[in-house]
């Protein structure tokens, strides 16, 4: 038994508070970036994330430990942010946020490389299906099955957004660098 394991089981069995704030010190790194690329903005991100693991603790005895902790995680973090999106009054803020964050991207991401940050940027520029499939699958080593799982996809259709998401990737970073290369 993983120390995964051990922290879901006590977590269960005895309500120990202290073995799933453990679980969430391990996970809320990706999940957070997850939602981050989902969402296009830390707050909202930071919101979601939170929101996820209050509704990991209170649903976890309905982990049945089939498939990974983490895939799980990722499936309620996915819900909430279709949830968020739903709501037309928040989508109407993210798309005023999300002017005023794209400015501070640089600035948050001041560790990442001039080729990371190209790739952060031409990812927001996909849609949230060919994000979140490639998110899941490139950047946080999930299985395209998972990723299906995850986002509640037909497994063919999670595998036809990570190949249309990658060739507009292409598109995109090949475009960039030939606008930086006229200048």
């Amino acid at each position: 038994m993983n120390d995964e394991q051990a922290l879901i089981k006590r977590a269960l069995a005895f309500g120990d508070s202290e073995a799933f704030s453990a679980l969430v010190k391990m996970h809320q790194g990706k999940i957070r970036a997850f939602l981050v690329r989902l969402s296009r903005n830390y707050d909202v991100a930071d919101d979601l994330a939170q929101e996820t693991f209050i509704s990991a603790y209170r649903k976890l005895a309905g982990y049945t430990g089939k498939g990974s902790f983490q895939a799980w995680l990722f499936k309620i973090a996915y819900n909430n942010f279709v949830h968020y999106r739903r709501s037309a009054k928040r989508r109407s803020e993210v798309g005023e946020q999300y002017a005023v964050h794209i400015e501070v991207l640089h600035e948050r991401y001041e560790t990442l490389s001039s080729e990371q940050y190209d790739l952060e940027k031409a990812m927001r520029q996909l849609n949230e299906q060919e994000s979140a499939s490639i998110s899941l699958c490139h950047s946080f080593g999930h299985s395209h099955r998972e990723a299906a799982d995850i986002l509640q996809l037909p497994l063919g259709t999670v595998k036809s957004s990570i190949l249309r998401g990658k060739a507009r990737l292409r598109e995109i970073l090949v475009l960039q660098a030939a606008m930086e290369q006229a200048s």
